[in-house]
Parts: C-alpha cells; structure tokens; sequence
C-alpha cells in the first residue's frame, strides 16, 4: 500500500515538473531572452542576435531550465510506461522511447541556443557584421527543425501514453480523454508548420493546463492502485 502511494506521487510529481519547468520557460524565460516569441526570421536575425547577447544570464537561465526539461521529460515517459506497460508492453515502450527522443532534442536544441549565444557575443563585439548573420540564420532554422521533430514525437508518444491511460482507467477517465484529445490539437499544429503554415494558438491552448491539472488530481487523489503494483 504504502510503495503504491509513493508511485502514484512519483507519477503526480513527474507530471508537475514537466508542466512548471517548460511552462515557465516557454511563456516567460525562453521569450524574453531572445526578444522574441519564436526565434527570429532572417530579416531579424541581426535584432535578436543583439538582444541574445545584451540578455545572456537570461539565456543561460532558459538553456538550465530547458535542460531540466528534458530530464524531467525522459523521466516523466519512464513513469508512464511503468504506469501502463501492462496495457500494452510494446506500445508503451515505443511511447517512451519517443520521450527519450524528444528529451535528447531538447538538450540538442538547447546545445545550438548556447552557439548561438557565443556566436552573437562575437558578433556584437565584431561591429555587427552582416556577413556574420547567414551563420546566426542557419543555427536559427536547424533549432527551429529540432523543435518540430521533438514536438511531434512528443505527439505520437503522448497519444499512445493517454490512450493506454484511457484504455487502464489509471486515472479519471475524462483526464486521459483530455489529455489524447489536446495533443492531437499539438499534432496538427506541427503538421501545418511542416507545409509552413502558421497555426492558431488556440491548437495548443487545451493542452497547456492539462499537464498542471492530473499532477493535481494524481497527488490528492492518487491513481487506479493495481495499475500501479
């Protein structure tokens, strides 16, 4: 009873720190390092390498956390294909290994985000060359195609996760339901970015509480005890 209750926090706590540390960084830390929302376009690479290099505690407080990230998503998968491997032991395994594929692109991303923070430094103390921005752009597009692989690895991952979830009654099941249906908003949001589509923010906005919401839920009300022995 007692080991059931410490995983069924472990799972809550996976989940809650999922949820503050990519919460806080993408909506707070990540957009006022760079300036920007989203990385820059090449027609202001030059603007956002300056404010990098005029904000480098900032983005070296974002590289920290984002790696955090990663861990906490890579342990977060493992918990979950303890959770659920009874369901369906190959389907669970391959949901965790598209966690740990995800987990390690984010510290990859975060690996270019800190080149790019020493190249901008370079670039400031050079005079802001423009013939140093064609670098800065190509460093910009390869971190913005290592967030849409994770983003949907973590998409297909988190479908087949919430849907051994559902399938188990491990949780409430309108939480599971939530859960599959928010990432697919995710999925389609990728998807329209790979024919360059810009998709609406209300994709991602059903998905965003839902990670905060069952690491509540699972830490005061705990889990279907037999999914978890």
């Amino acid at each position: 009873m007692e080991s059931t209750q410490r995983k069924s926090r472990i799972l809550g706590l996976a989940f809650l720190i999922q949820f503050v540390t990519s919460f806080t960084c993408g909506v707070f830390v990540l957009p006022m390092a760079t300036g920007v929302k989203s990385f820059a376009t090449p027609e202001s690479i030059g603007s956002t390498m300056a404010h990098i290099a005029g904000h480098a505690g900032l983005v070296q407080l974002s590289i920290f956390m984002e790696l955090i990230t990663a861990a906490g998503v890579i342990f977060l998968g493992a918990i979950l294909y303890s959770t659920v491997r009874k369901q369906n032991e190959g389907l669970a395994l391959t949901a965790f290994g598209l966690y740990v594929l995800e987990g390690t692109l984010v510290a990859v991303k975060m690996l270019l985000l800190f080149a790019l923070l020493v190249f901008s430094r370079q670039f400031i103390a050079a005079g802001s060359p423009a013939s140093l921005e064609p670098t800065a752009v190509i460093l910009n597009e390869v971190m913005s195609y290592t967030s849409r692989i994770f983003n949907f690895a973590f998409c297909l991952g988190g479908t087949i996760f919430y849907a051994l979830l559902l399938k188990a009654r491990t949780v409430a099941w309108p939480l599971a339901l939530w859960g599959l249906v928010s990432t697919q908003g995710i999925l389609a949001g990728v998807l329209l970015g790979l024919f360059g589509i810009a998709a609406p923010i209300v994709l991602y906005v059903p998905y965003i509480p839902f990670e905060f919401v069952i690491a509540v839920w699972i830490l005061f009300k705990g889990v279907k005890k037999e999914a978890l022995i």
